[in-house]
C-alpha cells in the first residue's frame, strides 16, 4: 500500500522479495497501475495480522480481517482502505521467479481468514523481516526460506475468477441494483458507483463495449416500468404526473417524451389502445 503519514514499516529485501510489515493508521490510497511504484514488473502479497483492509479492483471489494490475505497483480489500478492495519507485505518482482506470466488473468487473489497457510507465513516473514541475518551464509539461506514460504502460499492460492468473469458479475450486480431503484428521481451514475464503493470512472468503463451504458440501463429499466403500468388496467386511474414518480422521472413530459420515442405513440394513445 502506499504509505500514509501515520504509517510505520520496516522492510528487508531478500533476493526478488521485498518483505515489509506495515502499521498503517487511517489510510485511504489509490495505487495507480504502476507495480507499486517499482521499475520492474510486481505482484504484492497482503496478509492481515490485525484489523481489517478494504481493497477495491476490477470492480471488485474485499474485506481482508485478521488471517486473511490477498494478492494483487501490480499492473492493475488497486484502491486500499483501512482505520488501522497490521500488515505483511510481499513485493515479487514476478519476472525473476518461477511465477512469472501467471498472474495475467487474476488481478485479485483472496484467502479467508479461516485458510491457515497465509497466517503461518505471515508469522514466518514478520520474524524475518524484524531479524534479518547480516552473515552471508545466513542471509543467503533466509532468501531460500523466503522464497520457499512465498512460493507455497501462491502455488496454492484458490482458484479465482478471471478478470473478464469478474466484471460479469459486477456488471449483473449493478444492473440489478438499477432494476430495484430505478424509480429513486436521484438516482445516477455516481450514486451508484457511490453504493458500490468505486469511482464513477471506474463504475462507467465497468460497461465499456456493452450494448448498454449505466445511464442506458437506467432509461431501460425507467422505461419497461413505465410501459408496464400504461399497459396495466390496475393503472388505468393514475395521473401521468403519478406514474412519472412512480417510474423515476422527474415530470410527466419527461415520461411521454421517453414512452413516445421508444413505442411512437404518447402515453394516452397507449392507454387508449389498452381501453379499446
Amino acid at each position: 500500500m502506499v504509505p500514509a503519514q501515520k504509517d510505520r514499516r520496516r522492510s528487508a529485501r531478500f533476493g526478488a522479495y521485498l518483505v515489509s510489515l506495515v502499521q498503517t493508521g487511517p489510510i485511504t490510497a489509490r495505487i495507480p497501475g504502476d507495480n507499486f511504484g517499482h521499475p520492474w514488473r510486481a505482484v504484492r502479497l497482503m496478509v492481515v495480522l490485525d484489523g481489517e483492509l478494504t481493497i477495491k479492483t476490477a470492480g471488485t471489494i474485499e474485506v481482508l480481517g485478521p488471517r486473511a490475505a490477498a494478492l494483487a497483480v501490480g499492473w492493475r489500478p488497486l484502491e486500499i482502505a483501512s482505520e488501522g492495519a497490521l500488515v505483511v507485505e510481499v513485493d515479487v518482482a514476478v519476472e525473476r521467479t518461477a511465477m512469472r506470466g501467471t498472474f495475467d488473468e487474476s488481478p485479485l487473489t483472496v484467502w479467508g481468514s479461516d485458510a491457515t497457510l497465509p497466517g503461518a507465513t505471515a508469522a514466518a516473514l514478520r520474524e524475518l523481516v524484524c531479524r534479518p541475518g547480516e552473515v552471508p551464509e545466513v542471509r543467503a539461506e533466509t532468501v531460500r526460506v523466503v522464497e520457499q514460504l512465498v512460493g507455497a502460499l501462491v502455488t496454492c492460492r484458490p482458484e479465482t475468477r478471471s478478470a473478464v468473469l469478474l466484471e460479469q458479475v459486477e456488471r449483473s450486480r449493478v444492473v440489478q441494483y438499477i432494476a430495484a431503484h430505478h424509480a429513486e428521481n436521484d438516482l445516477t451514475p455516481a450514486s451508484i458507483a457511490e453504493h458500490f464503493g468505486v469511482s464513477t470512472r471506474t463504475l462507467h468503463r465497468l460497461f465499456e463495449g456493452e450494448e448498454r451504458t449505466v445511464c442506458g440501463w437506467i432509461a431501460h429499466e425507467r422505461l419497461r416500468s413505465a410501459i408496464a403500468r400504461l399497459h396495466d388496467p390496475r393503472y388505468a386511474g393514475v395521473t401521468l404526473e403519478d406514474l412519472a414518480e412512480l417510474c423515476g422521472y422527474g415530470s410527466a413530459l419527461a415520461l411521454r417524451r421517453a414512452v413516445q420515442a421508444a413505442t411512437g405513440s404518447t402515453p394516452s394513445e397507449l392507454r387508449s389502445k389498452l381501453a379499446s
